[in-house]
């Protein structure tokens, strides 16, 4: 796989020393992060492909639609709100393991759902287990990741949630076209959410090998062992310097979830803030129901599964494309020029629905507006929540943020079948175009970019109140607001 090898290339290229680094364990730590955003896209996106089908099962209305394409948002504001405390307590590894559990058990269940409740039931259980992985996989892979390639890490958690939504849309368009319309209603949606059973179990045999992350070992006291996969992963000279360096910051941080309400509570306030943003636009509801969205422009069943299908490929290519950006342009630059493709297309496409136009047009700005997400908010915001919360508390600190996140892409879910019978199309879609505006907005002005700092760096930067001019643009930290720290 082509992104793995460019970057790992480049990790091992680090920092020379006498000590030779092994690719092996920072590979296996990437591979089970990616595992994990892979299962979150499968799992948060099948629903695409089952819910005109299950809906006519269940004889549901537009609410009743929007709760079935929705309830598992809920499941992921319980995990993600839990994740920060079983991380930080029981370790990255276990805390992933329970999340593999989760994937596999909702998968199995689906089959087995007699009536809406039970449905409900295991979305839930897998929605814990997606929202769960939303906080943990990011923050396992930024913690043991070399600071200079530690943004193309975690840019490799959301490509496997990429390669997870378009696993998720082809295989319901396989599953599509195995039986007919009464098929689909009554078995194929299953079959759906079944086939995630097989990369949960993958996940689950991988998290076996993996490493614990060193920030980890290093809180608990067991320095040995934290030192042992920094010199694997770094080298020895680099290995030790990190070792130095994360024990100098958790001799300052209390490990208090009340630290996250003083020294640290502007970090947090931006990272819900931008977790929020990221969801705003209406990214979620549209991969939630992506064939019904080409459905109602014009387009054929059919044709609406390949349709989503293309979709999600462009998806992919542009998460490629900011795996490469990441780490050069920064965080934060990706943000405001992959949002202003947002805010342009869904203004298009809310045009194009108030004239009637044509169905193309609007697969056309839908993939413009998936590929600035892509690019931008869906890469920037994972790598920055990542890395602005100190140690002790970055797994909390995490679930505050991403549970903000799931909440407003559950309101999304929840609301969007209501919005287009109520508003109609165009001004459903003018409304998450004025979401994605604000995000230019607020992102402009309050957000710091972090490229090229160790999160030791990072934790300094808040606890110290370091002045803009101290971090200058190309090099690390800029001020938040206005031009002042």
């Amino acid at each position: 796989m082509l992104p793995m090898a460019y970057f790992f290339q480049e990790a091992t290229d680090l920092n020379s020393s006498n000590t030779p680094r092994s690719r092996w364990p920072l590979f296996i730590a990437a591979s089970v992060s990616t595992l994990g955003g892979l299962l979150f896209g499968y799992d948060n996106i099948v629903i695409s492909g089952a819910i005109g089908y299950l809906s006519r099962l269940f004889h549901l209305d537009a609410a009743g639609i929007g709760w079935a394409a929705g309830c598992a948002l809920l499941g992921c504001i319980v995990g993600c709100a839990g994740a920060g405390t079983v991380a930080d307590f029981l370790g990255k590894k276990r805390g992933l393991a329970l999340c593999a559990l989760c994937f596999a058990e909702s998968s199995v269940g689906m089959l087995f759902a007699a009536n809406l409740n039970q449905f409900v039931l295991w979305r839930l259980i897998g929605g814990v287990g997606i929202g769960a992985a939303s906080v943990i996989s990011p923050n396992y892979i930024a913690e043991i990741a070399p600071t200079r390639v530690r943004g193309r890490c975690v840019t490799l958690y959301q490509l496997g949630i990429v390669v997870g939504i378009l696993a998720a849309v082809f295989v319901n368009m396989l599953i599509q076209r195995l039986g007919d319309e009464a098929w689909n209603i009554s078995t194929g949606w299953r079959w759906m959410f079944l086939a995630g059973l097989a990369p949960a179990l993958l996940f689950g045999f991988m998290i076996v090998p993996a490493m614990e992350s060193p920030r980890w070992l290093m809180k608990i006291g067991r320095r040995d062992q934290a030192l042992r996969v920094l010199v694997e992963v770094n080298g020895a000279e680099q290995g030790r310097h990190e070792a130095a360096e994360i024990a100098s910051s958790l001799a300052v941080e209390e490990g208090h979830i009340t630290e996250l309400l003083t020294t640290f509570r502007r970090p947090l306030l931006l990272g819900i803030m931008l977790a929020a943003l990221q969801q705003i636009s209406g990214i979620t509801p549209l991969f939630s129901f992506l064939p019904e969205i080409f459905r109602s422009a014009g387009s054929r069943t059919s044709d609406a599964f390949y349709q989503a299908v293309l979709v999600s490929l462009i998806n992919l290519f542009f998460t490629l494309f900011a795996l490469w950006l990441v780490d050069r342009a920064g965080r934060k630059t990706l943000i405001l020029a992959g949002t202003s493709v947002q805010f342009l297309s869904f203004a298009l496409v809310g045009w194009l629905y108030h004239v009637h136009g044509s169905g193309l047009g609007v697969l056309i700005f839908v993939m413009t507006f998936v590929a600035g997400h892509a690019f931008g908010n869906g890469v920037a915001c994972w790598v920055i929540i990542s890395e602005i919360y100190p140690t002790k508390v970055r797994g909390r600190g995490m679930s505050v943020a991403v549970t903000a996140l799931w909440l407003v892409g559950y309101l999304g879910n929840q609301l969007f079948p209501i919005m287009q019978t109520r508003l109609g199309s165009d001004y459903t879609f003018w409304l998450f175009s004025c979401g994605a505006l604000l995000t230019i907005v607020l992102v402009g002005w309050l957000v710091p970019e972090t490229k090229g700092r160790s999160l030791e760096e990072i934790t300094l930067f808040w606890t110290q109140g370091k002045k803009r001019e101290h971090y200058q643009p190309n090099e690390g930290l800029v001020g938040v607001g206005r031009g002042k720290t």
